[in-house]
């Protein structure tokens, strides 16, 4: 999946360092990375969970262009 390894690269972290900020195993984050279906959904979310703390905003994709990362305008952890 492009776009983890694109917010990976947004925030800095390596795959084990998402893995340790998610509460996953490093083989977890690399599966997900090579969309590999035999990921649990809960592993997901965990990981997504952990990159939009760190201010990654997930976009979906559309009819011109496929889904994408940013980084968010307001920093981690802010509220709105």
């Amino acid at each position: 999946m492009f776009a983890l390894r694109a917010a990976r690269a947004l925030v800095g972290l390596s795959q084990e360092d998402l893995a340790a900020l998610a509460g996953v195993s490093r083989q977890v984050v690399a599966r997900m990375e090579r969309a590999e279906s035999n990921v649990m959904a809960d592993s997901i979310e965990k990981v997504r969970t952990a990159l939009e703390a760190s201010g990654v905003v997930f976009l979906d994709g559309t009819e011109r262009r496929g889904p994408a990362v940013a980084m968010s305008r307001i920093g981690p952890g802010s509220a709105g």
